[in-house]
């Protein structure tokens, strides 16, 4: 390959000097100066021209490989999975009636003392026929824990509005082995409702141990006598 172009670069040079002498010869007959000057530079032309090929021949191939663009997709991964967690049934709030809000912002040691004061209309005061520190009997039922007992008396009622019902309309219900003709009817009239509604919120905080099972006192001074 190389013998090939060597002498394919010596016929150009060949051709060239011969094409330079009969410009040389037909300048001289002119009598001009010029033909130097030409020879120089197609001479000087050659050279580059065959420079330029012998590099190019000795070049290595600069085709070099370019490394793949594709990047390869990352692994996909497993997306952790919770454990199933179980919901808490949703707690509905007791519904207050009317009477329960009202007792729950009254005054309670107003209904107190309201217990124990005596009423010339009634002829009696709360206090002189329930004991509000017993469960025992005195005229009528003993008043600790009425909430507890108040609140399973009658279905769908509750024990705040048991109460009030007890002091307003005694009749409506009675508790067996007791006279509902014993408790005065006027009470209604002789408190406003408000001061009604102090009196039960007082009842709600009468709480304590149980006496009932309790040996009576008073039986146990009859017999002794």
């Amino acid at each position: 390959m190389i013998n090939w172009r060597l002498e394919r670069t010596m016929n150009r040079r060949t051709l060239s000097y011969a094409v330079l002498l009969a410009a040389a010869s037909l300048l001289a007959g002119c009598g001009t100066m010029a033909a130097p000057i030409m020879r120089v530079a197609t001479a000087t032309f050659e050279v580059v021209e065959e420079t330029v090929d012998e590099a190019t021949a000795t070049m290595p191939p600069t085709n070099t490989p370019l490394p793949p663009t594709d990047t390869p997709a990352p692994a996909p991964t497993a997306t952790p999975t919770l454990a199933p967690t179980a919901t808490p049934e949703p707690t509905s709030a007791p519904i207050l009636s009317p009477i329960d809000r009202l007792v729950a912002v009254r005054d309670a040691e107003n209904g107190a003392e309201l217990f124990e004061t005596f009423q010339e209309a009634a002829n009696y005061a709360c206090s002189n026929c329930h004991l509000p520190t017993s469960e025992k009997t005195n005229i009528g039922p003993g008043l600790l824990n009425i909430k507890d007992r108040a609140a399973a008396r009658i279905e769908g009622m509750t024990a705040a509005e048991y109460i009030y019902q007890s002091i307003v309309d005694s009749e409506a219900y009675t508790v067996e082995g007791f006279d509902p003709d014993l408790m005065p009817q006027n009470w209604a009239d002789i408190y406003s409702d408000l001061q009604i509604f102090d009196i039960v919120a007082y009842l709600m905080t009468l709480e304590g141990r149980s006496d009932i099972d309790d040996p009576d006192p008073a039986a146990e001074e009859e017999a002794s006598d």
